[in-house]
């Protein structure tokens, strides 16, 4: 299972704003695959702050005679996101992360969940809780090494965005890129060593139609330098996207659910972990507790089993001015 509950600011009271989501896996989180974002650009002049704190566990692991790969233990990510309109329908950002992997403390409340509702627990029931182990060895290599905790700046993103379509009562279009440099350390999987660039469309309705229920949804593609993570098994090309329904239950409080899907990160595996395309499957809610100011919370399931984490949570809050 794979969480993430989301408070996010509204940046205006009708407006769609998809969960901010993305792979929190330790080895996809480090490579510049976005939370898609809303269809809406902001106004001119007009400024969205928000911080997203994502806590990934993760518990899994395979082995075959060629390769093995553990990953156990919690990716935590603060992201601090921040954009502003500009004249003309045009959009600027900017995330800053910080990111730390540890041993957690969510293991035992995990496990208790999961027995309750009969979801499967990954490999919890072979390790000690609370400890971390991310490690890959192919060949009798090993590529990839976390066994202590680290934190620390993760990769700096750069956005942009156009507004393609706005017109009453129709769809609304925006175009959005992410550019990601490789300020994170590759080697405590706080960054990938590689520039990304992300391109995708986010399409929602009209937001001043009264409809409570509304749907909405994006995709595009992300484009990878070579990194210093698994280099000689890294794709340079990535598609993702994701779908949702938004509903409004009262003036002030939203309720969301979406799915989040992307190809693999890595050929050369027989690991789920590595060569699966990934689905994930977030539920989420969102308070308007003064305008322009939202907290939410979501969380989402690992509908492709052990292609991203084995649970995340992720809590924000975001104001507009």
């Amino acid at each position: 299972m794979a969480g993430g509950m989301a408070i996010t600011a509204a940046e205006g009271s009708t407006d769609i704003i998809p969960l901010y989501s993305f792979n929190q896996s330790p080895l996809v989180q480090i490579y510049g695959l976005p939370a898609l974002g809303p269809a809406k650009v902001l106004d001119q002049d007009k400024v969205n702050v928000s911080v997203q704190l994502h806590a990934a566990n993760n518990s899994t692991a395979a082995s075959n005679s060629v390769e093995s790969l553990v990953l156990d233990g919690e990716t935590h990510r603060l992201t601090l996101v921040a954009r502003q309109g500009l004249a003309n329908g045009y959009e600027w950002g900017v995330e800053l992360p910080y990111v730390s992997h540890s041993g957690g403390f969510m293991d035992n409340f995990i496990e208790d969940w999961h027995q309750t509702f009969g979801l499967p627990q990954g490999n919890r029931p072979n390790t000690p809780p609370n400890r971390i182990n991310y490690r890959y060895i192919r060949n009798g290599a090993e590529l990839v090494n976390v066994s202590r905790s680290t934190e620390g700046i993760g990769d700096i993103r750069l956005a942009a965005a156009v507004q393609l379509a706005r017109n009453p009562g129709e769809r609304i279009v925006a175009l959005r890129g992410n550019l990601k440099l490789p300020s994170g350390k590759s080697a405590d999987l706080l960054g990938s060593g590689s520039t990304d660039l992300a391109l995708w469309l986010s399409i929602a309705p009209d937001p001043t139609t009264a409809d409570a229920l509304r749907g909405y949804g994006g995709g595009g593609i992300l484009l990878m330098t070579d990194g210093n993570v698994l280099p000689n098994q890294q794709r340079n090309y990535v598609a993702f996207g994701n779908i949702g329904l938004s509903y409004r239950l009262f003036p002030s409080l939203t309720l969301s659910a979406q799915l989040d899907a992307h190809s693999s990160f890595y050929t050369g595996s027989d690991f789920r972990q590595l060569n699966a395309n990934a689905v994930q499957g977030l539920l989420g809610a969102s308070w308007e507790f003064a305008p322009g100011k939202n907290v939410g919370l979501s969380i989402s399931e690992d509908l492709t089993i052990r292609a991203s984490p084995d649970f995340v949570l992720n809590l924000s809050v975001s104001f507009s001015f």
